[in-house]
Protein backbone atom coordinates (compact mmCIF):
# COMPACT_ATOMS: atom_id res chain seq x y z
CA UNK A 1 0.00 0.00 0.00
CA UNK A 2 2.95 2.22 0.83
CA UNK A 3 4.38 1.89 -2.27
CA UNK A 4 1.56 1.73 -4.22
CA UNK A 5 0.72 5.92 -2.65
CA UNK A 6 4.25 6.74 -3.56
CA UNK A 7 3.91 5.58 -6.67
CA UNK A 8 1.13 8.02 -7.14
CA UNK A 9 2.42 10.47 -5.27
CA UNK A 10 5.60 10.68 -8.12
CA UNK A 11 2.97 10.46 -10.96
CA UNK A 12 1.37 13.67 -9.74
CA UNK A 13 4.44 15.46 -9.08
CA UNK A 14 5.67 14.19 -12.42
CA UNK A 15 2.68 15.89 -14.13
CA UNK A 16 2.66 19.50 -12.30
CA UNK A 17 6.53 19.89 -12.78
CA UNK A 18 6.99 22.99 -14.80
CA UNK A 19 6.61 23.12 -18.89
CA UNK A 20 10.10 22.98 -20.76
CA UNK A 21 10.89 26.66 -21.38
CA UNK A 22 10.98 27.46 -25.16
CA UNK A 23 12.27 30.55 -26.78
CA UNK A 24 9.51 33.04 -27.67
CA UNK A 25 10.07 36.09 -30.53
CA UNK A 26 7.99 38.84 -31.12
CA UNK A 27 8.60 41.63 -34.12
CA UNK A 28 7.36 44.95 -34.46
CA UNK A 29 7.46 46.53 -37.80
CA UNK A 30 6.31 50.11 -38.71
CA UNK A 31 4.73 49.87 -41.97
CA UNK A 32 3.08 53.15 -42.21
CA UNK A 33 3.59 54.21 -45.83
CA UNK A 34 2.09 57.18 -48.13
CA UNK A 35 2.52 59.78 -45.44
CA UNK A 36 3.99 63.32 -46.71
CA UNK A 37 5.81 64.00 -43.72
CA UNK A 38 7.94 61.49 -41.97
CA UNK A 39 7.25 62.39 -38.35
CA UNK A 40 3.71 61.84 -38.83
CA UNK A 41 5.02 57.91 -40.30
CA UNK A 42 6.57 57.53 -36.85
CA UNK A 43 5.60 55.01 -34.14
CA UNK A 44 6.63 56.01 -30.63
CA UNK A 45 6.69 51.85 -28.87
CA UNK A 46 7.18 51.37 -25.35
CA UNK A 47 6.44 47.51 -24.20
CA UNK A 48 7.30 45.45 -20.73
CA UNK A 49 6.83 41.70 -19.27
CA UNK A 50 6.38 40.65 -16.09
CA UNK A 51 9.99 40.85 -15.37
CA UNK A 52 11.74 43.42 -17.94
CA UNK A 53 10.61 46.87 -19.04
CA UNK A 54 12.02 47.25 -22.74
CA UNK A 55 11.20 51.16 -22.41
CA UNK A 56 10.45 53.57 -25.33
CA UNK A 57 11.66 53.23 -28.94
CA UNK A 58 10.95 55.01 -31.77
CA UNK A 59 10.71 53.45 -35.14
CA UNK A 60 10.48 55.17 -38.44
CA UNK A 61 9.27 53.77 -41.22
CA UNK A 62 9.83 50.33 -42.59
CA UNK A 63 11.80 50.23 -39.12
CA UNK A 64 11.09 46.64 -36.89
CA UNK A 65 12.32 46.29 -33.31
CA UNK A 66 12.72 42.27 -32.44
CA UNK A 67 12.64 40.70 -29.47
CA UNK A 68 13.76 36.71 -28.29
CA UNK A 69 12.96 35.58 -24.79
CA UNK A 70 12.29 32.34 -22.87
CA UNK A 71 8.94 31.68 -21.77
CA UNK A 72 7.55 30.79 -18.26
CA UNK A 73 5.09 28.00 -18.69
CA UNK A 74 4.58 26.61 -15.42
CA UNK A 75 0.92 25.64 -14.83
CA UNK A 76 -0.87 27.14 -13.09
CA UNK A 77 1.31 30.06 -13.59
CA UNK A 78 1.93 30.71 -17.31
CA UNK A 79 2.81 34.51 -16.79
CA UNK A 80 5.63 35.52 -19.96
CA UNK A 81 3.02 38.24 -21.34
CA UNK A 82 4.32 40.99 -22.76
CA UNK A 83 2.28 44.10 -23.20
CA UNK A 84 3.16 47.74 -25.18
CA UNK A 85 1.53 51.08 -25.54
CA UNK A 86 1.75 52.54 -29.33
CA UNK A 87 1.89 56.47 -30.55
CA UNK A 88 1.69 57.49 -33.86
CA UNK A 89 1.02 60.23 -36.04
CA UNK A 90 -2.70 58.66 -36.31
CA UNK A 91 -2.96 58.40 -32.26
CA UNK A 92 -3.15 55.57 -30.58
CA UNK A 93 -4.25 51.61 -30.20
CA UNK A 94 -8.05 51.41 -29.13
CA UNK A 95 -6.89 49.91 -26.53
CA UNK A 96 -4.39 51.72 -24.39
CA UNK A 97 -1.86 48.98 -23.99
CA UNK A 98 -2.19 45.73 -25.78
CA UNK A 99 -0.96 42.35 -24.93
CA UNK A 100 1.12 41.30 -28.08
CA UNK A 101 2.84 38.12 -26.63
CA UNK A 102 1.60 35.61 -24.19
CA UNK A 103 2.12 31.99 -23.22
CA UNK A 104 -1.42 31.07 -22.83
CA UNK A 105 -2.36 28.61 -25.61
CA UNK A 106 -5.65 30.33 -26.85
CA UNK A 107 -3.31 33.63 -27.65
CA UNK A 108 -0.14 31.83 -29.19
CA UNK A 109 -2.36 30.11 -31.64
CA UNK A 110 -3.67 33.59 -32.86
CA UNK A 111 0.05 34.53 -33.66
CA UNK A 112 -0.56 30.97 -36.19
CA UNK A 113 1.63 27.97 -36.86
CA UNK A 114 4.30 27.19 -33.74
CA UNK A 115 2.77 30.31 -31.88
CA UNK A 116 6.02 31.17 -30.36
CA UNK A 117 6.33 34.13 -32.54
CA UNK A 118 4.04 37.15 -32.79
CA UNK A 119 4.17 39.73 -35.59
CA UNK A 120 2.37 43.08 -34.86
CA UNK A 121 2.41 45.33 -37.75
CA UNK A 122 1.59 49.47 -37.40
CA UNK A 123 0.03 50.79 -40.90
CA UNK A 124 -1.85 53.80 -41.63
CA UNK A 125 -5.64 52.85 -40.96
CA UNK A 126 -4.50 50.48 -37.57
CA UNK A 127 -2.36 47.94 -35.79
CA UNK A 128 -2.32 44.41 -37.21
CA UNK A 129 -1.26 40.98 -36.33
CA UNK A 130 0.48 39.31 -38.78
CA UNK A 131 -0.71 35.96 -38.49
CA UNK A 132 1.60 32.72 -40.20
CA UNK A 133 0.05 30.20 -41.77
CA UNK A 134 1.17 27.47 -44.95
CA UNK A 135 0.30 27.15 -47.70
CA UNK A 136 -0.64 24.20 -49.73
CA UNK A 137 3.32 23.26 -50.22
CA UNK A 138 4.26 24.07 -46.51
CA UNK A 139 5.73 27.08 -47.50
CA UNK A 140 5.21 30.36 -44.54
CA UNK A 141 2.66 32.52 -45.55
CA UNK A 142 0.98 35.97 -43.97
CA UNK A 143 -1.95 37.35 -43.41
CA UNK A 144 -2.76 40.16 -41.62
CA UNK A 145 -5.74 40.58 -39.24
CA UNK A 146 -6.72 44.07 -37.80
CA UNK A 147 -6.46 44.59 -34.49
CA UNK A 148 -7.02 48.15 -33.74
CA UNK A 149 -7.61 51.14 -35.69
CA UNK A 150 -6.06 54.27 -34.21
CA UNK A 151 -8.06 56.49 -32.47
CA UNK A 152 -7.61 60.05 -30.49
CA UNK A 153 -7.79 60.34 -27.22
CA UNK A 154 -7.27 63.56 -24.82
Amino acid sequence: MGRDLFWCFFVVAVALLPKPTIAGRLELKNEITGVPRVRKAKLAVRCWSNEDDLGWDMLKPKESRIWTFTTMNMWPFQKTEFRCQFRSGFGTTNDDVMTVFSVKDGFRKECGVGGNECFWVAKKDGFYLRRITKDEDGRKKFVDILKSKWVWKW
